[in-house]
Formats: structure tokens, sequence, C-alpha cells
């Protein structure tokens, strides 16, 4: 499994690629965070709020969301997005590695999303802001590499999504995509 910074440097994408590759669409950032625990590592994950109009309303997910005209980069949209949305101000005791290929969320193809991957050695404490129910720490060895089926409502009606159960909670959608690729990353799957 690849724990060490230098590990999962060697296998993401550099983070100046992000913005040159996002010119043309609407973009989006998200940072999964991980830290070490054990033999291995976990990921931050948050509950959002339900809320009329959020297609991503009550979904588990990395923290993130829209670039704004005051975001000097992509980059700065996730950290700024995991300090509204899980109070942790984590740019200077994180280390941002790359990131994951965007992509298009399912429910808004027209918008595309960059994953930053960011380590940090540090017992961060996360609270859920306005924007989040909850916000916990997921070991990876426990997220399976690869899950079931759920029935979710989306804007076109219910949709049978892959998705996977972690204590309680329904994982499926972009959360579900960029944790199958995560988990190749950092070698627990294939």
């Amino acid at each position: 499994m690849r724990t060490t910074a230098d590990e999962l440097r060697s296998v993401l994408l550099p983070v100046p690629l992000a913005e040159a590759e996002l010119e043309a669409k609407p973009a989006s950032a998200v940072l999964v965070l991980l830290r070490p625990a054990g033999d291995g590592l976990e990921v931050l994950l948050g509950r959002r709020v339900r809320r009329e109009g959020d297609p991503w309303s009550g979904q588990i997910s990395f923290p993130g969301g829209h670039r704004h005209a005051e975001d000097p980069s992509l980059l700065e949209t996730a950290l700024r997005e995991t300090r509204e949305e899980v109070n942790l101000d984590v740019d200077r005791v994180t280390e941002v590695l790359g990131h994951l290929a965007p992509r298009a969320p399912g429910n808004v193809p027209e918008m595309l999303v960059v994953p930053f991957v960011a380590r940090t050695d540090r017992r961060l404490a996360p609270k859920p802001g306005p924007e989040m129910e909850e916000a916990f720490w997921a070991p990876l060895a426990e997220l399976p590499p690869s899950g079931g089926q759920a029935v979710v409502p989306t804007r076109v009606g219910e949709l049978r999504v892959p998705a996977f159960l972690w204590r309680g909670r329904e994982v499926w959608g972009l959360t579900y995509r960029i944790r199958e690729e995560l988990l190749v990353v950092v070698g627990l799957s294939r």
C-alpha cells in the first residue's frame, strides 16, 4: 500500500495541470485529505445538509464546491471549501500531493470537478459547517473496493447506481467514483 507522500505523489497528476485542463468549462474542486492511521490511511468525508435544489443534497462527499471569482486557483477553491464545510484551515498543515483526473458529475455533466489529494500527519478534528450535517474520518481499508447498488433520487427520477454502505452511510455518485480511483492510487485495489 502507498502511504508516504512520495509514493502517492508518484501516481498523481501535478497540481499546475488542473488549471490548464479546465479553462473551457465551469469548474469545481474537492479536497481528498488523507492522514496516517495504524498501518494505513484515513480519508476525510462528510454528509451534506439536505437542501431543496442542491444536486448533492444529503450525500456523502469530500469537502469542496464551485470556484468563486475571487479564488486564485482551483486548489484555493478546494482549500476554501474545506474551511467553510468542515472548519479545517488545512493550508499550513497539509501537503498537496497532486490531483486525480478531472471528472464530470453524472447529475451536472456540464461541470468538471478536480479532486486534489493532500496528506497531513496532524490529528485534525473536523466540525461540520453550515453545508454539512457531519464530518468524519474513514479508514480507506474499510471502504470496500467494489460495491453493490442503490436506488437514488435524481433530477430525472430514481436511478439505480453503483454504491456501497459504510457504517450506515450510503456512498454513491462522484464520491464513489473518486473513491474507486483513490483505492487504486494507494494500492488497495487493482
